[in-house]
């Protein structure tokens, strides 16, 4: 509704008000003590409003003990929580979230004034330390669900907990707690959750503590600093049905034991440094909807009794030592919706069972040891498939698969294999398709015109293959047909392309005109995996967000001159027409490229000046200009322009003016501007990527002392401006 004001006190003077909810408001001030004169009230919602100040204790302390539900979560409170709170002993919801509560929390009780039923403690963000542990022998024995997370808790867990019998959900996830967790949590017989993550709790996983909470059904532990191994008693706790340990420094081996676990949905060790081999009693685990184990250090072969987790709905095994083949009976999860086996040792084919996997959305094979030809299902046996990557392995023969009509292929990369042959014309049926990755193959073909109208293709990567011949489309003629709408990224470098390169192009990348920062749609869990190839350095990212343009044609074998509608593309970022037979002079449209940090035109037959439109690009960041045919003095502007070195012009010998040491007729009477300190990269000899991560690190300006030329770059920022989130 959101109704404005304060609570006006005359509001104490609704004596048979029972129940007062105005949640979802813009309600501010304090919170009114006349409320305490409702006796009969049962239930008071003042959640998410704009109240402020502290908590009253009379309040408290004089409000009717009939209270049940009492909710001030999403306000602005601030102070401590009084201790009075206790005389509320018909409590049963207490929600205090998201304010800006400090000190402690009591949890000890004043003289009863009755008896309680069920108390809900749900209080964030406030900033005590955890009561001391007196108070918490004398705690809440009726409190049945205790809620403390995403607060600033410190100290460590108070072994009082051991006395709230009743306790069925204890929630102190997002805080810092330290210590152990203590041995009176085996007390809690009636316990269901338990909520650690994201603490700094060590030490090893208490399994025989826990397993006497014999109602324990999620145990949730990750992100803290527990060690040690795995305890088999793990395996007592048999009414689990999520265990998470994400993100700890666990080692030694998974225990047989957790093949006792017959009720567990969900196992999640991601994360850690276990070490072994998988048991083949995982496959006991027959309710099984989630396995991840990533980021870990097993070996030996996957156990094909995973197979019989027929209810299985995401298998992560990435990023382990995993070897030998993929088990075929990984066929039977027909269920599965998430299959990632990425970046382990893992050899022979892959299994023709897989084509089974009809519910598949996302199958991550990359970065294995596997051979033979791509099965020709893997375009149509899944109407779901969104993210097919099978990038560096040694997979050979031709791309035979056939891809489906309407099926929602997103992302196939094959980066990095051996394969061969042209491109199969049934990928123009993928019409949902935004990243095509076919770079470091074997691949012979002409240019796949037929996949210029693919309506959401962003990146496009064919380089390093042997694609041939002259880039020419007969839809180009047709005006009213736009090659690659939304095409960002365009890299077909070090082919044997030839002919001059068409100018229809670069009048329909509307996608590369006057481009607002865009965000690739994704699945919230997959991440399309990049690398970057930075002077010879490859740097592994998670995720790739197409924020920034690029075209990449270098070393082909174009000639002819650069076409001027290039200057139409004011969003590029990254430019490289280098190591091809490109004549003329460089076009002044090159000025409009506002947006442009890294521009490589070396190593072609350019003639002519170079034009001063060059110096109006304040974000260039990297220049190379070197081994052409260019003449005449190089362009001065104080700015960017002036911060580059020889190294952009070597290879020219008409060129004359600073910095080289040739000077030009007309400059015999004055010096040339000095040069002011700016990026400290080393210029690039040819780019070369394999994703695109863009930015800029423009120079700024910084005295240089009399007679030298030293100049020290700073590093290009570019690459951090442009992922978010690396997960890491």
């Amino acid at each position: 509704m959101f109704l404005e004001g304060t609570i006006p006190p005359h509001i104490g003077n609704l004596s048979f008000l029972v129940s007062l909810n105005i949640t979802g408001n813009r309600f501010h001030g304090d919170l009114p003590e006349e409320l305490a004169h409702l006796r009969r009230l049962r239930v008071l919602d003042f959640s998410n409003n704009s109240f402020a100040g502290e908590l009253p204790r009379t309040w408290f302390r004089n409000v009717t003990d009939g209270l049940e539900e009492l909710y001030l979560n999403h306000n602005n409170f601030n102070g401590t929580i009084p201790q009075e709170i206790g005389h509320l002993f018909n409590l049963r919801i207490l929600s205090m979230g998201y304010n800006k509560l400090s000190g402690q929390i009591p949890m000890s009780r004043p003289r009863p004034r009755g008896r309680g039923r069920e108390i809900c403690l749900r209080i964030h963000r406030v900033q005590p330390e955890i009561e001391p542990e007196q108070r918490a022998q004398k705690g809440y024995p009726m409190l049945q669900e205790l809620w403390l997370y995403s607060n600033n808790f410190s100290g460590t867990l108070p072994r009082g907990i051991g006395n709230m019998t009743q306790l069925h959900i204890f929630d102190a996830y997002n805080n810092s707690i330290t210590g152990t967790i203590p041995q009176e949590i085996g007390h809690l017989s009636n316990l269901r959750v338990l909520h650690m993550s994201d603490n700094k709790l060590s030490g090893q996983i208490p399994a025989s503590t826990l397993s006497q909470c014999s109602q324990l059904q999620a145990l949730w532990l990750s992100r803290n600093n527990f060690s040690g191994t795995l305890p088999k008693e793990i395996g007592n706790m048999t009414q689990l049905q999520e265990f998470y340990a994400n993100g700890n420094n666990i080692t030694g081996s998974i225990p047989p034991e957790i093949g006792k676990l017959f009720n567990l949905k969900r196992l999640s060790l991601r994360w850690n440094n276990l070490s072994g081999s998988i048991p083949p009693q995982i496959g006991k685990l027959y309710e099984l909807w989630r396995l991840e184990l990533s980021t870990n250090n097993l070996s030996g072969s996957i156990p094909p009794e995973i197979g019989k987790l027929n209810n299985l709905d995401v298998l992560d095994l990435s990023r382990n030592n995993l070897s030998g083949p993929i088990p075929s009976t990984i066929g039977n999860l027909t269920g599965l919706g998430y299959l990632d086996l990425n970046s382990n040792s893992l050899t022979g084919q892959i299994p023709s069972s897989i084509c089974n996997l009809s519910s598949l959305d996302v199958l991550h094979l990359s970065k294995n040891i596997l051979q033979g030809r791509i099965p020709e299902c893997l375009g149509n046996f899944s109407t779901s498939l969104s993210v097919l990557a099978l990038k560096e392995n040694q997979l050979n023969g031709s791309i035979s698969a056939t891809f489906a009509d309407a099926n929602e292929l997103r992302y196939l990369n094959l980066n990095g294999n051996r394969l061969q042959g042209p491109l199969p014309k049934s990928l123009c049926k993928c019409r949902h398709l935004q990243v095509l990755d076919i770079g470091n193959n074997k691949i012979k073909d002409l240019f796949p015109f037929w996949i210029e109208t693919l309506p959401e293709l962003q990146v496009l990567v064919m380089k390093t293959n042997k694609f041939h011949g002259n880039m020419s489309s007969d839809q180009l003629k047709n005006d009213n047909i736009l090659a690659f709408p939304k095409l960002q990224i365009f890299d077909i470098s070090h082919n044997k392309f030839t002919g001059p390169f068409p100018d229809g192009y670069f009048k329909s990348f509307a996608a590369m005109m006057n481009v607002k920062v865009q965000r690739t749609e994704e699945r919230n869990w997959f991440t399309y995996p990049v690398v970057l190839v930075l002077k010879g350095s490859e740097q592994n990212l998670v995720g790739i967000f197409i924020t920034h343009t690029l075209i990449d044609f270098s070393d082909n074998q174009f000639y002819g001159s650069i076409p001027h509608s290039i200057g139409i593309l004011n969003s590029l970022i990254y430019m490289n027409l280098s190591h091809n037979m490109f004549k003329g002079e460089i076009p002044t449209s090159f000025g409009n490229l506002s947006a442009l940090e890294q521009l490589d035109l070396s190593s072609n037959q350019l003639q002519g000046e170079i034009p001063w439109q060059l110096t109006r690009l304040s974000f260039l960041s990297s220049l190379n200009l070197s081994n052409n045919f260019l003449s005449g003095k190089i362009p001065q502007s104080g700015g960017q322009f002036s911060t580059f070195e020889n190294n952009s012009y070597m290879g020219n010998p008409e060129l004359c003016g600073y910095p080289l040491t040739k000077k030009c007729k007309e400059d015999d009477k004055r010096e040339p501007m000095l040069p002011r300190k700016g990026d400290n990269s080393e210029l690039l000899n040819g780019f070369t990527w394999k994703a695109v991560v863009m930015g800029y690190g423009c120079g700024f300006a910084f005295g240089v002392m009399m007679g030298c030329l030293a100049f020290l770059y700073r590093r290009p920022m570019w690459l951090l401006n442009f992922f978010h989130g690396v997960q890491g």
